[in-house]
Order: C-alpha cells, then sequence, then structure tokens
C-alpha cells in the first residue's frame, strides 16, 4: 500500500511540472521539527496561480518507541503499560491548496490552505500476564488507517536569494479511522480473564476499539473518529 502512495505523491509531483512552467515556481522544504523524534517531513510546493500554489507533504517515521509519551497517555484512560511497551512507525501524504493573502504575490506571505490527509501508523506492543510462578507475553501487531481533512493557516518568508522559511502555524484536521491488531497466543481460563481486566481499561475517549480475547489469542479493532492537528517549520529552496 505505502509504495502505491509513494507512486500517487511522484506523479502529482511530474504533473503539477508539466503546468505552465514560470520562473522559479517551485519549493523543496524539509521540516525541521519532526527530525527531533526522528521523522523525516519533505514537501513540494509549486505556484499554480498570481496567489494560489499546490503543495504536498511526504512524511515517514521508522518504527522507534512511541514519540511524546505522556500525549499518547492523555488519549486514552488506563495505559497498563501497553504503551509503555509500544514501537511506532508512521507514513502520511498530505496535499494541500494554498492561498496567499496580501500583496506579496505567491511562496510569499500569510496564506490559507485547506487539505486532506491520509496516514498509516504500524504499531507493536506486548501484553504481560504474571503469574504466582511465571509470566507470559502475548505480542500485539497491527495498522491503523486515518483519512483526516482541515484547514492550515501559516506563513511563508523569503530569507535571501532562494531560501525560504515555512511556518505552518496550526491546521487542525478530522476524520475517520480503521485499524486491526492481533495477538496470537494459547491462553488458558484465567490468562484471558486477567487480559480482558487490562483491555478493559485501555480505552479512548475519540476512538472506537473494540477488543476480543478468547484461546487463540487477542484482536483488537479501531474504528470512529479520528483528530489531528498539523503544525511545521520548514526551510525550504526555490527552484
Amino acid at each position: 500500500m505505502k509504495k502505491h502512495y509513494y507512486l500517487v505523491f511522484l506523479s502529482g509531483i511530474f504533473g503539477l511540472s508539466s503546468l505552465k512552467a514560470q520562473e522559479k515556481s517551485n519549493l523543496l522544504k524539509l521540516n525541521l521539527w519532526p527530525l527531533v523524534v526522528s521523522n523525516v517531513s519533505l514537501e513540494y510546493e509549486r505556484s499554480i496561480g498570481e496567489r494560489i500554489s499546490l503543495n504536498g507533504t511526504l512524511s515517514l517515521r521508522p518504527k522507534a518507541a512511541l514519540p511524546f509519551e505522556s500525549i499518547w497517555e492523555s488519549a486514552f484512560d488506563d495505559v497498563n503499560n501497553i504503551l509503555d511497551q509500544a514501537k511506532l512507525g508512521a507514513f502520511s501524504i498530505t496535499p494541500e491548496l494554498r492561498f496567499y493573502i496580501g500583496n506579496r504575490g505567491v511562496l510569499n506571505g500569510f496564506y490559507i490552505a485547506p487539505f486532506v490527509k491520509y496516514s498509516n501508523y504500524n504499531l507493536t506492543t506486548e501484553i504481560s500476564v504474571n503469574e504466582a510462578n511465571y509470566q507470559k507475553v502475548v505480542p500485539i501487531s497491527g495498522s491503523l488507517d486515518a483519512f483526516t481533512g482541515g484547514i492550515a493557516i501559516g506563513n511563508q518568508w523569503h530569507l535571501g536569494k532562494d531560501i525560504y522559511l515555512d511556518w505552518r502555524i496550526i491546521g487542525p484536521n478530522y476524520g475517520f479511522n480503521k485499524g486491526n491488531f492481533q495477538g496470537k497466543a494459547t491462553l488458558n481460563v484465567d490468562e484471558q480473564r486477567e487480559i480482558k481486566k487490562q483491555l478493559d481499561d485501555f480505552d479512548s475517549s475519540l476512538m472506537h476499539l473494540r477488543k476480543e480475547v478468547n484461546a487463540d489469542g487477542v484482536t483488537i479493532t479501531s474504528s470512529g473518529a479520528f483528530a489531528g492537528v498539523r503544525t511545521a517549520l520548514s526551510i525550504g529552496y526555490r527552484f
């Protein structure tokens, strides 16, 4: 699936390049903030009018421990060490249409940008059952897809020569998600009861989580609402 979206993204870039040529109408940008959590986020922007541009963001995070774990914990009622053991990988693609406001023209100044975003999250974690004389660990893995839309506001500055600074101040977005996570293991009645207890405490006020435990293991599905906030501080080169 990821390869498919990479191709769509690249096709979009080449498609934009076929538009009417303008002198240095392209910007390639790197978002600096995600680098703190080992996330690489690249943006390509092309002007298509006097005050309008198309911008595309491609973001990739290799699987690693959860960034800003306290934020994740605030989204769930009781983590029970489930998130403590989690490793997360993420991929997203976000096309947006930018409208520049003011008299400085396209690619420069304050902008408003409606956008849509597709995100894929791959998660692995584990649930532990502690008995008097042994511990059983059930590995959990799966992925979640989220589709959201929103409007961002920001400002872009020409720093000198062909160097630009883009500050996406805020971009709230809302939509829906669908996820599936499974853990295969042979569980006796007592182990099932303990895991059910842990999962009953693990819940989200935003997403609908359905949790099933039986003798063959654990299944968790996610559906319903999904929300996020986009922000960025990107350095760019115009060409």
